[in-house]
């Protein structure tokens, strides 16, 4: 059971993170092409709020199935797996859940304040704006990198015990170039801020499509598991 729920849980947080990233792009979509902009930003908002809402909301639920995943996953990986190192990967898994978690809270919450600056002066509701922006893109960073070492070490101890395919465990790599770029990137160890940004935004579509291969072979393997073990013992069938 607990691999059927690491699968389901691992699938619904990769969907939503395909959800999230859609609601990101969406104001270039509409029309607001400077996002970095903060005037810009506060009238999409003031157009669009349940966009902003919607961005945050997913958060808030990725971070709760990124949780459960993490713990499930972990305990499929318990047996033959050193238990420190699984450990360690776990706990940066549920780190990064914590971060989405803060990242989504701060969305969601800091719309209507930031609305109702905007609506007294312009230049307070950009400066609310640029706040919130700067705090959840700080822990959104956080969040993803905890994410790509979970990522990583399970792809390691995936490798060693032979859990989970070979051929999983080598896409796993995708997620460490996330990690380089965040470690190297801001001391100026990789050659160009381009570079930089595609290797940081590939990296992020890698993990979140590692973890959706990841749950679909769990969930896969779970159904086979208990296929067999139904055929080995009919007794089991409705129980």
């Amino acid at each position: 059971m607990s691999a059927r729920v690491a699968g389901v849980s691992i699938i619904v947080f990769a969907v939503l993170g395909i959800l999230w990233f859609n609601l990101e792009s969406t104001p270039p979509r509409l029309g607001f092409e400077d996002t970095d902009d903060p005037s810009v930003m506060v009238q999409f908002i003031r157009e669009n709020p349940a966009v902003f809402i919607q961005a945050g909301t997913t958060l808030l639920l990725m971070s709760v199935t990124l949780t459960i995943a993490v713990l499930s996953v972990a305990t499929l990986f318990a047996s033959g797996s050193d238990s420190v190192s699984l450990r360690a990967t776990s706990a940066f898994g549920l780190f990064g859940a914590g971060l989405f978690l803060l990242g989504g809270a701060v969305r969601v919450g800091s719309s209507g304040p930031l609305l109702h600056m905007a609506g007294l002066r312009e230049e307070w509701g950009a400066a609310a704006y640029v706040a919130a922006q700067v705090v959840s893109q700080a822990v959104l960073i956080g969040g993803t990198l905890a994410l790509c070492v979970w990522a990583v070490g399970l792809s390691l101890i995936g490798a060693r015990t032979k859990v989970i395919p070979l051929a999983l465990c080598v896409l796993g790599v995708l997620p460490a170039f996330r990690i380089v770029s965040g470690m190297f990137g801001p001391l100026g160890l990789l050659p160009d801020a381009d570079v930089l940004w595609i290797l940081s935004l590939l990296s992020i579509l890698g993990t979140i499509m590692w973890s959706l291969i990841l749950g679909i072979v769990l969930l896969v393997r779970s159904f086979r598991s208990t296929h067999e073990l139904a055929a080995a013992d009919p007794a089991t069938v409705g129980a």
